[in-house]
C-alpha cells in the first residue's frame, strides 16, 4: 500500500542520513580492509612478544663450593609457557660451568623444536661423563648472557622461586600454599608473615629447590638377646623421615625450598641406660625442622656444618637439666640427604660407613672412645682417667673413662710398717700435704715441711727397707723429698695462699665421681646454707688465692697441686649450683654414676660439669653422591660395633640395593657376638640402619618411549607370606595360617624367620616354590608345583604401596627386600 511504502522510504532515507552522519565525525577515511590488517599486524606483533618469552636462557650458580650451569627451555602451549630447567653437573671451576652451559644452549638450538629439552637433557648426561681441558674453557669472566634472551629473563625474573605458589585472583600477586610467605612481582619482592604485627614484611629470595634424579631407600633393624629386649627402655632409637618436605608440612614448618630428594635418618644409643635416649629421640626433630625452616636460602656445606652443631649443643644443653635423666649419656649418628648432599654427624659410641658404587668404602666417625691416642690425651688434661685396655674392635671392649678416683690418706701412724707406708705415700697421697701428713690444724711453713720430711724418712729410706722393697722405697722417699721441697717453696712465695691450698685439698678428701653438697661446703669453707652466687664468689676468691703461688708463662699453673684444687673449687661451686632434683636422680652413694666407654656423647652431667671430661663436639662429614650407581649409608650402633668395618661391609653388600635385610643381618649377627661376650646395658643390642641411595643419570626417557621399551604395566610374582602378632588387621581373608589359633609370632621374629629364608634363595632361586609351599601363610602357598606362592599378573594401583613398589623395581628373576605391608612381612620374586 502506497502509505505502507512511503513509510519505509522514510525510515530508509533516515538511516543513511544518521550513518552520513557519524561517518561525517568519526570517520578517518581509513577503509575497512585496512583496519584488518592493523588489527592483525597488532595481535601478530603480540604473539611475537609472548613467543620472545619463550626459547632458552642459560645461567651460571654457584652451589655447595662450587658452581652449576642451569639452562632453562620453555615453550608456549596455548596462551601459556611451559618452563623446564636442564642442569649441567657441579664443576670446581667457574669456567667449566660455563662450557657446560654453552653446550647445553648448542644442543637445544640446534634440535628440531619440539625435541629441544629432550636433546638438552641428553647432553647434560653425557657431560656427567666430560672431562674439560684447559683449552677449551672460555675466561672466568665470559659473558655468556645474549640480547635475545632478554625478554624471557624478564619473563621469569616475575615468576616465583620453587613451587608451591598460587596467584590470588586476578592479581599480580602469589602466595605460598603451604608457608606463610608471599611474592610481589611488580617489585620483584619476597614476604612473610610477621609473627608479631601479623603483616608482611620483607625476606630473602627462596632457594629454587632442585630436584636430583636419586632414589632412596632404607631400612633399620633392632635386634636383642630376646624378644623381650626390644621393649626394654635402655634399647637404642631409630628415626626415619623419608619426606621431609611432607614432615615439615605436617608440623606446619616449610620446607618447599629443600632440594630434592630430601630426608633425616638418626639413631641414638644409650650410655648407662635409656632415658636421655627416650628424650633425645623425641625431641631432635623438633630442633632439626624449625631449623632447617629458619633459612630459606640455600644451604651452604658450613651452614650445614653449623647446624648440626647447634642442635647437638642445644640437646646436649637441655639434656644436663632433665631431672631424670641428665647421669645418663646418648651417643648418636644423623644423617641428612638434601639433594645430591649426604651430611653425616656421629657422636660417641655409634658408627657410620659408606659404600661407593664401586665398592670402596670409608668410615665417617672419629671413633669416640678411649682407644683413640687424641682423645686419651684431650681426658687426661682435664684431670680424667682411662682404665683397661681394648680387648676388641668397638665401644663394647673399650677401656673405661672416669674422674680420678684416688684416695687420700694424710696421717702418719706410728706403728705402721716401712711396707704400709710406702704404699700410703705411693698410692694413697695425692697431694704435697697429704705426702708430708699435714692437715689444716698444722702450722704449715718450711720448718713444719723439714720436720715431717725428717720423720718419714725414718720409715721410707731404702737404705733401711728390706731388699724386696727397696725399689718402692726409693720411689717413695723421692716424692717426699720432692713434697717437701715443693711446700718449702709455696711458704717462700706466699704463707697465707699455701695455708689455703692445703684446707682445699684437704677438704676435698678422696676424689669421687660426684662431689656431695657437704663436701662442697668445706672446700669453699663456706655456711651450709650458702647459695650459687655467693659459691661462685667464694671460689673466685680462693683461685685469686692458689694463683699467687705462681703461674707458668703458658697460663697454666706451676704446681699440678694447684691445678687439683681448682678442680675442686670449680666441683664445690658445681655442686652447690645442682638442683636437688638433680641429686636426689642420682641414686644412693652415686652409684648410678658408673665409668663409660666413650669419650663424646650428649648428657652425662657429672662428666660435663666443671669441667668437660666427656665432649659434645660430633664429628660432621659431607659427601656429594656423584657417581652413578648405588650408594650405601650404614648407621651402627655401639653395640653393632663389635662387628669389624670389613664383617659389616661383607654384609651389607651381600644385599646390595636391600637395606631391611642388610640392616637386619647385621644386627642379629650383633647381638649374637655380644650374647657370647656377654655385653650387659644397651651394649647387647645390635642396631642398624642402612640407608641407599641410587644415583641416576638425570635424563628420564619420555613415556611413550619408556612404555614401548619395557612394555607392559604388568609384572608376574610370586611370595611368600608370614604373619606376626602385632598387625592391625586381624581379618584377612587370604591368609592360610600353620597352626589353629591366633598368631602368637612377634614382628621380629617374623623378620628373622625370613631373613633365613631369604638368605637360602639368594644362593638358590629356584627354591621358591618348594619354601613357599612350606612356609608361606597365605593361601597362594596352597597352588600346585611351581605355581606355589603365586600371586599373577599385578597392575600398578591393585596391591598395597610398599609391595607394589617393591615389585615394580624388580628386573625378571629379581628377589625382593623384606617387604612390610598391612597382611604382614614378605618376600617377593618377580618371574615375569
Amino acid at each position: 500500500p502506497p502509505c505502507s511504502s512511503n513509510r519505509n522510504l522514510t525510515a530508509h532515507k533516515a538511516q543513511v542520513a544518521n550513518m552520513a552522519c557519524q561517518f561525517s565525525e568519526g570517520w578517518s577515511g581509513t577503509p575497512m580492509w585496512q583496519l584488518a590488517q592493523g588489527r592483525e599486524a597488532m595481535v601478530r606483533k603480540e604473539r611475537e612478544a609472548k613467543e620472545a618469552q619463550a626459547g632458552d636462557v642459560l645461567n651460571v650458580e654457584s652451589e655447595a663450593g662450587g658452581f652449576r650451569s642451569v639452562l632453562w627451555v620453555s615453550k608456549m602451549v596455548g596462551d601459556k609457557y611451559e618452563d623446564a630447567k636442564v642442569r649441567g653437573p657441579r664443576r670446581k671451576k667457574r669456567a667449566e660451568a660455563i662450557q657446560d652451559g654453552l653446550d647445553l644452549r648448542s644442543a637445544c638450538r640446534d634440535a628440531p623444536k619440539d625435541m629441544k629439552l629432550e636433546a638438552a637433557q641428553k647432553r647434560s648426561v653425557e657431560l656427567l661423563f666430560t672431562t674439560w681441558q684447559p683449552q677449551e674453557l672460555p675466561r672466568d669472566d665470559y659473558v655468556y648472557q645474549e640480547e635475545v634472551e632478554k625478554p624471557m629473563r624478564q619473563r621469569l625474573a616475575r615468576k616465583p622461586r620453587g613451587t608451591g605458589w598460587q596467584r590470588v585472583g586476578d592479581k599480580e600477586f602469589f602466595r605460598h600454599c603451604s608457608a606463610p610467605m608471599a611474592f610481589d612481582p611488580v617489585k620483584g619482592r619476597y614476604l612473610k608473615v610477621d609473627s608479631v604485627t601479623n603483616s608482611y614484611v620483607d625476606c630473602d629470595m627462596p632457594h629454587d629447590p632442585i630436584e636430583y634424579p636419586l632414589v632412596v631407600n632404607t631400612g633399620a633393624s633392632l635386634v636383642g638377646q630376646t624378644d623381650e629386649d626390644l621393649n626394654a627402655p635402655d634399647r637404642p632409637r631409630s628415626m626415619l623421615l623419608k619426606e621431609l618436605v611432607k614432615t615439615g608440612a605436617a608440623m606446619k614448618t616449610p620446607l618447599f625450598f629443600l632440594d630434592q630428594p630430601a630426608a633425616c635418618f638418626a639413631l641414638f644409643d644409650g650410655v648407662r641406660g635409656g632415658a636421655a635416649v627416650e628424650w633425645c629421640s623425641k625431641h631432635f626433630h623438633t630442633k632439626l625442622l624449625p631449623q632447617l625452616s629458619a633459612s630459606i636460602t640455600s644451604w651452604h656445606d658450613p651452614d650445614l656444618r653449623d647446624l648440626f652443631q647447634s642442635i647437638l649443643a642445644e640437646l646436649d644443653v637441655q639434656l644436663v637439666q632433665q631431672a631424670g635423666c641428665c647421669w645418663e649419656g646418648v651417643s648418636v649418628s644423623i644423617a641428612l640427604l638434601l639433594g645430591d648432599r649426604l651430611v653425616v654427624a656421629s657422636l660417641g659410641g655409634t658408627h657410620a660407613l659408606v659404600i661407593g658404587p664401586n665398592g670402596s668404602w670409608r668410615a665417617l666417625d672419629g671413633r669416640h672412645s678411649p682407644v683413640s691416642a687424641e682423645e686419651q690425651k684431650r681426658i687426661k688434661a682435664v684431670g680424667a682417667e682411662i682404665e683397661g685396655e681394648a680387648s676388641g674392635c668397638g665401644v663394647v671392649q673399650a677401656p673405661f673413662v672416669h674422674k680420678s678416683l684416688r684416695p687420700r690418706e694424710w696421717q702418719i701412724q706410728e706403728e705402721t710398717t716401712a711396707e704400709e707406708e710406702v704404699r700410703r705415700v705411693l698410692e694413697a697421697s695425692p697431694d704435697v700435704f697429704a705426702t708430708l701428713g699435714l692437715s689444716p690444724e698444722d702450722t704449715v711453713d718450711g720448718k713444719a715441711a723439714r720436720s715431717s720430711y725428717k720423720k718419714l724418712a725414718l720409715k721410707v729410706h731404702p737404705d733401711k727397707a728390706p731388699e724386696e722393697l727397696k725399689v718402692r722405697a726409693k720411689e717413695a722417699f723421692d716424692k717426699v723429698e720432692k713434697a717437701a721441697a715443693a711446700v718449702e717453696a709455696f711458704c717462700e712465695t706466699d704463707v697465707e695462699a699455701t695455708q689455703c691450698l692445703l684446707r682445699v685439698l684437704h677438704g676435698a678428701g678422696s676424689s669421687k665421681a660426684s662431689m656431695t653438697r657437704a663436701t662442697a661446703v668445706t672446700v669453699l669453707g663456706a655456711e651450709d646454707d650458702v647459695t650459687p652466687e655467693e659459691a661462685g664468689k667464694k671460689g673466685r676468691e680462693l683461685r685469686e688465692q692458689i694463683t699467687k703461688l705462681g703461674m707458668l708463662t703458658d697460663g697454666n699453673y706451676g704446681h699440678p697441686d694447684q691445678a687439683e684444687a681448682v678442680r675442686m673449687i670449680e666441683e664445690a661451686a658445681e655442686a652447690i649450683a645442682e638442683p636437688s632434683a638433680l641429686t636426689a636422680s642420682k641414686g644412693e652413694g652415686f652409684t648410678a654414676l658408673k665409668p663409660v666407654q666413650v669419650t663424646r656423647a650428649l648428657g652425662l652431667r657429672d662428666l660435663k660439669l666443671p669441667r668437660k671430661v666427656v665432649s659434645s663436639e660430633a664429628q660432621i662429614d659431607i659427601l656429594h653422591l656423584e657417581s652413578l650407581g648405588a650408594h650405601h649409608l650404614v648407621l651402627l650402633s655401639s653395640g653393632a660395633t663389635c662387628l669389624s668395618d670389613q664383617e659389616v661391609i661383607n654384609r651389607v653388600k651381600g644385599f646390595s640395593g636391600q637395606p631391611k635385610a642388610a640392616s637386619l643381618l647385621v644386627a642379629a649377627d650383633a647381638a649374637a657376638r655380644n650374647a657370647a661376650l656377654k655385653a650387659k646395658g644397651p651394649q647387647r643390642f645390635g642396631c642398624c640402619i642402612v640407608g641407599v641411595f641410587e644415583v641416576g643419570p638425570g635424563y628420564v626417557e619420555p613415556a611413550a618411549k619408556k612404555a614401548k621399551k619395557e612394555g607392559s604395566d604388568k609384572v608376574r610374582v610370586r611370595h611368600i607370606l608370614l604373619k606376626h602378632k602385632d598387625l592391625k588387621q586381624k581379618m584377612d581373608p587370604q591368609a592360610h595360617l600353620k597352626s589353629k589359633g591366633p598368631v602368637t609370632r612377634p614382628l621380629a621374629q617374623a623378620e628373622r624367620e625370613l631373613m633365613r629364608l631369604k638368605e637360602t634363595l639368594t644362593k638358590d632361586v629356584s627354591q621358591f616354590p618348594a619354601l613357599a609351599r612350606k612356609f608361606s601363610e597365605c593361601k597362594s602357598a596352597l597352588q600346585p608345583g611351581q605355581m606355589a606362592g603365586d600371586l599373577g599378573w599385578i597392575s600398578k594401583g591393585t596391591q598395597d604401596p610398599a609391595l607394589e613398589e617393591a615389585v615394580f623395581a624388580l628386573e625378571v628373576n629379581g628377589l625382593s627386600d623384606l617387604v612390610t605391608t598391612a597382611r604382614g612381612v614378605h618376600i617377593v620374586q618377580r618371574y615375569a
